[in-house]
């Protein structure tokens, strides 16, 4: 087998508008489709030859790399198994540059890497042997799929395709899972969908011509099902589209009258009046929930789990590392936050691959920075307010492994309309990798509401609302992190004066001190020493939302100022009287 040569001059101008490098398996039936891959790009300093132009696109049969333990860090001892073909070989024990150009010197005509972690694939750095590879590709797969070719190569011959199939087929339409609009979570709390309007889903995909045909009869078909039950299937008119063009495609909002508790699906189904070659991106489904309790992006295994099949980390490990969701929602005062759930590992191949006995920070931070979306929005993250800090420690080597943590009842803070929050794990260990989904990206979400997703904080207070792309694609590294909500009026009084908001400023004052009650009804404002004498006390008018303290005439000194709100909660605030 070979590197494949296109016809065309059109085609591959054409290709790096609308790439699409993709991992396919060819043959035979059982391993056919597309598979999740990350590869080595020259502009990462890789010598492999650019993978988006399709005339470097490679098909050939596997086989397995022959050293010790088959992770290609020694000169292979079975050159002529290799030579033409694809080599087959594992993550671990060296640098990913070195195993490329050991299969590239084998006589491999490219290289595939299975992940030797549980997880997708994931960026491979080039280390200081990926720029002496003269041109094989060198692609990474994940763990799973790794271990169905394997099982499949035991059988039979594997065939595979790695490249950018532009214009490979004459007819072949697809679309992407970043290029699709989802529900805005995999899964929302009913209590904020409950009224009819609450919770639209709106439908876009962009189709792409990938064949060497110009189309028509070009269409999109969406269906959103729940246990079976038909709720929706609209089909868009029919477009032309030519080679190497591609086209958003829109169908109306599905937004019923009201929502139950359950599991649904939306798929998407791109047509033509053409027969596809290429069907394994013809259709995708996204599953999601109406939950009683539940907020999250990450998806849900077949055992009904939280999804938790990679992990992130800095590139370069500090001393405290962040992964955080957003949350904003205009009904977010029918929630008070009951328990968070994440995922923590570290590398098999660690000195110490264990988390028992880890201490993570479970927190949940209100972002208070003023912006329209991902066009204004400060970075790092410029006004913020830690709500909640709460320690929890791994009770068991739980590696991997969803794990739900309560919070302390005065920390069940109830949430305010229209609020942006962060909620966050946060380790203080280097060596540890926070919970991923590789099922589930959001970047076309991203693209079409231009709202933060995944923020992270690098370093104390450095939070960063785009996470680890820096405005490049959002989206991607998807957080194992679920937030678990219960009804306010369980919440304990204690935790509802915690949630309660106000500012007294300046502070220190020397002579007038504002009390600023942040639209909350107040009968009663009072200034007390720090000892509990009485300085002063005002009542307060209904609607009045600032007053002012004159405090020229009091001693230098730190004083509590205790606001009484008209449903008998109090909210106390400490302020220092200097001059």
């Amino acid at each position: 087998m070979k590197r494949i040569l296109f016809l065309g001059v059109s085609i591959l101008l054409t290709s790096a508008i609308n790439a699409q490098v993709i991992f396919s398996g060819v043959s035979p039936a059982s391993i056919a489709g597309n598979y999740e891959l990350t590869y080595g790009e020259p502009t990462s300093g890789w010598g492999s030859d650019d993978l988006m132009d399709p005339a470097n696109s490679v098909l050939g049969e596997l086989a397995l790399y022959d050293d010790a333990n088959n992770y290609g860090c020694l000169s292979a001892s079975n050159p002529g198994d290799l030579a033409g073909k694809i080599a087959v070989l594992y993550r671990g024990d060296c640098e990913f540059g070195l195993k490329g150009l050991n299969a590239e010197q084998a006589g491999a005509i490219a290289c595939v890497i299975i992940n030797n972690e549980p997880g997708g694939p994931i960026p491979m750095a080039a280390g200081a042997s990926g720029e002496l590879i003269n041109s094989i590709p060198v692609v990474m797969i994940s763990d799973v799929d790794g271990a169905a070719l394997v099982a499949a190569m035991d059988n039979e011959p594997v065939t595979v395709f790695i490249g950018n199939k532009a214009g490979y087929y004459e007819y072949d339409l697809g679309i992407k899972a970043s290029e699709i609009l989802r529900p805005v979570s995999s899964s929302i709390p009913l209590a904020l969908v409950e009224n009819g309007g609450e919770f639209p889903i709106e439908i876009l995909a962009t189709v792409y011509n990938y064949g060497s045909e110009d189309q028509t009869g070009v269409s999109l078909q969406a269906i959103i099902e729940s246990n079976g039950v038909e709720l929706y299937n609209e089909t868009s008119s029919d477009v032309d589209l030519a080679s190497g063009e591609s086209m958003d495609l829109s169908l109306p909002t599905y937004n019923p009258t009201d929502w139950i508790v359950g599991d649904y699906t939306l798929k998407y189904i791109v047509h033509s009046s053409a027969t596809d070659e290429y069907e394994h991106d013809n259709e995708i489904e996204t599953p999601f929930k109406i939950s009683s309790s539940v907020f999250t992006y990450a998806s849900y295994n077949e055992d009904g789990e939280l999804n938790s099949t990679g992990g992130s980390q800095p590139a370069e490990p500090g001393n405290l590392f962040s992964q955080c969701i957003y949350f904003r929602d205009q009904n977010a005062s029918r929630l008070a936050v009951h328990q968070m759930s994440f995922a923590a590992m570290k590398r098999s191949d660690n000195e110490n691959p264990s988390i028992e006995g880890e201490e993570f920070f479970l927190r949940i931070v209100k972002w208070n920075d003023n912006f329209v979306d991902m066009n204004d929005v400060p970075n790092p993250i410029g006004s913020y307010e830690e709500l909640v800090l709460q320690s929890y420690t791994m009770e068991t080597d739980a590696s991997g492994e969803v794990v739900t943590a309560p919070f302390d009842v005065e920390n069940q803070i109830v949430l305010e309309d229209n609020q942006r929050y962060l909620f966050c794990v946060t380790t203080y260990n280097g060596e540890i990798f926070l919970g991923t989904d590789g099922a589930m990206t959001y970047a076309g979400n991203h693209d079409h509401y231009l709202q933060p997703l995944f923020p992270i904080e690098i370093g104390s207070g450095s939070f960063r609302p785009y996470g680890f792309t820096d405005g490049v694609i959002f989206g991607e590294t998807v957080p194992s992190i679920a937030v678990s909500f219960i009804d306010p009026a369980s919440v304990s009084i204690k935790a509802q004066e915690k949630a309660i908001q106000m500012k007294a400023y300046p502070n220190p004052a020397s002579d007038a001190l504002v009390v600023d009650f942040n639209k909350n009804e107040v009968s009663k404002v009072e200034l007390v020493s720090i000892a509990g004498q009485l300085i002063e006390s005002q009542n307060v008018s209904s609607n009045v939302q600032k007053t002012t303290f004159d405090v020229s005439n009091v001693e230098n000194g730190v004083y509590i100022v205790k606001v009484t709100l008209n449903n008998d909660l109090t909210h106390t605030m400490r302020v220092v009287v200097s001059r």
